[in-house]
């Protein structure tokens, strides 16, 4: 069976459930699960994998953020994968987010296999073998997810162009081609948000243009945050330990840019020089991984294989 797949056939290979890890009052976050058609009985390692969208945008379940090598990756190791979505800024601010993650891992451990053997019986799901991921700020959920919860947890973490810190962005940048909107266009969003909303999904293109905005025009520390503890690149100095990371980054990069990734595991390295950081920088802009596949990209199927011997064994 092939699994060459566009983004409208992106999950076609898969079942797909819909469920809530969350309830805030009348508002559910949403997370999805996906399981191989092809899946035997027996024990199967986890996918968890973080949306990206500048941790102000996007949603779990958007096919044209998940790139098309993991549904090969995935059949190949009969993985389960999980997507989880969570709320956003600048509604919500970082601990809000942290929050949500502490509360997803939770529900991930106590009740997710209650809800799989409603739904597939004849499956069970390995804890000891979960690989977490994400692309972008979903890179910055996974990371953070490292770091929170106990060692034993997470296995090993594959991330795309990971947001590591709160980069600067200036007026004159044009992220993806794209001119930062005027300070007026900021203002006018930020007027429009009804107090107590909760935001935790927004479909791009919807919304795609306020972390630029936030950061650009002075404002983003003022609704995410600006503890230590809120970016990676500054929270992994306190952590007691970290897992196998394998980073993928375009170095052509025009929203996040690729030197910080290279900052964040030049500081991992010195940090923790027992564990394995990986970093690969191809040509690309963000989002260049789309629709790319190991056999045409011979440094990805290596890093893969990597993966797979932290992640499975």
């Amino acid at each position: 069976m092939s699994f060459h797949t566009t983004a409208a056939t992106r999950f076609d290979s898969f079942d797909f459930y819909q469920t809530s890890y969350k309830q805030i009052g009348d508002h559910a976050i949403e997370v999805n699960v996906l399981v191989p058609k092809t899946i035997k009985p027996g024990k199967h390692p986890l996918f968890v994998k973080w949306h990206g969208g500048g941790l102000t945008a996007g949603t779990a379940a958007y096919p044209n953020w998940f790139s098309a090598f993991l549904v090969p990756f995935l059949h190949r190791n009969n993985a389960i994968a999980v997507l989880p979505n969570y709320r956003l800024a600048p509604e919500h601010n970082g601990d809000d987010m942290l929050e949500d993650m502490a509360d997803f891992w939770t529900w991930f451990r106590s009740s997710f296999p209650v809800y799989v053997a409603s739904k597939v019986p004849s499956i069970e799901l390995d804890f000891s073998k979960v690989l977490v991921s994400g692309d972008s700020a979903g890179g910055w959920c996974a990371l953070q997810s490292i770091i929170i919860l106990p060692q034993s947890t997470i296995k090993a973490c594959l991330v795309q162009y990971p947001v590591t810190n709160a980069f600067p962005t200036s007026l004159d940048d044009t992220p993806m081609g794209e001119s930062i909107p005027p300070k007026k266009v900021l203002d006018d969003f930020l007027a429009s948000i009804v107090p107590g909303t909760i935001i935790s999904s927004a479909l791009p293109p919807a919304r795609d243009a306020v972390a630029p905005m936030l950061r650009a025009h002075g404002r983003w520390g003022e609704f995410f945050g600006t503890g230590k503890h809120l970016m990676p690149d500054t929270r992994i100095e306190d952590a007691m330990f970290f897992v196998p990371t394998y980073i993928i980054h375009g170095k052509d990069d025009t929203n996040v840019p690729v030197k910080w990734s290279h900052a964040f595991v030049e500081k991992a390295q010195q940090t923790f020089p027992e564990t394995r950081f990986e970093l690969v920088t191809p040509p690309g802009d963000h989002g260049f991984d789309a629709e790319i596949y190991e056999e045409d990209e011979p440094w990805l199927g290596e890093m893969l294989r990597n993966v797979e011997e932290d992640w499975l064994f």
